[in-house]
């Protein structure tokens, strides 16, 4: 039983991991990297293209690996006979799944929404670079996408204190006899 949760909380902390890693690489590495070494009409288009890969492939599958992990959990805490109860560290009961759920819906609507809808203002400022308004709306964008994605870094940084936490008191606890 400890070994199935210890691997379900290896699965859940390396889509954790990816995903947080990755925003950070991306957002701070990547993107300077890119403009301040590629030309402009192969900027935007090296970064949709980097962009479109993990805010899609890369950030999905690792909802995907902690969801599943998280449900794995509960089934076994639910109904297994073993009595397993996971370490809590936080005061409130599901801060984890909360914030969890949050990075998911924001990640979604980043991935889902935002991203095609930024694609779409891109290729209309490319079509009339002289538009202003397409200008602007392009900026709110990024900057509403900048926005989430420093909420998301926020969240999964507290995920992973919260799971670190968990994880230094996951032990074996003795029986009584």
């Amino acid at each position: 039983m400890k070994r199935l949760i210890y691997t379900l909380n290896l699965f859940y902390l390396f889509g954790l991991t990816l995903w947080v890693g990755g925003m950070f690489l991306l957002g701070f590495l990547v993107e300077k990297i890119v403009r301040d070494n590629v030309a402009q009409p192969v900027r935007s288009i090296t970064m949709n293209k980097i962009m479109d890969v993990f805010n899609v492939e890369i950030i999905y599958t690792c909802i995907g690996l902690m969801v599943a992990a998280e449900v794995v959990k509960f089934l076994v805490k639910k109904y297994s006979r073993a009595g397993f109860d996971p370490p809590r560290v936080t005061k409130r009961r599901y801060v984890r799944e909360v914030i969890l759920g949050v990075m998911i819906v924001l990640a979604i609507y980043m991935g889902s929404f935002l991203r095609p809808e930024m694609h779409e203002v891109d290729r209309m400022k490319k079509a009339s670079p002289a538009n202003q308004q397409l200008q602007i709306r392009f900026n709110r964008g990024h900057w509403t996408f900048v926005n989430i994605y420093m909420v998301n870094m926020v969240l999964g940084l507290s995920l992973l204190y919260i799971h670190g936490k968990e994880m230094a008191r996951f032990r074996e606890r003795p029986t009584d006899e």
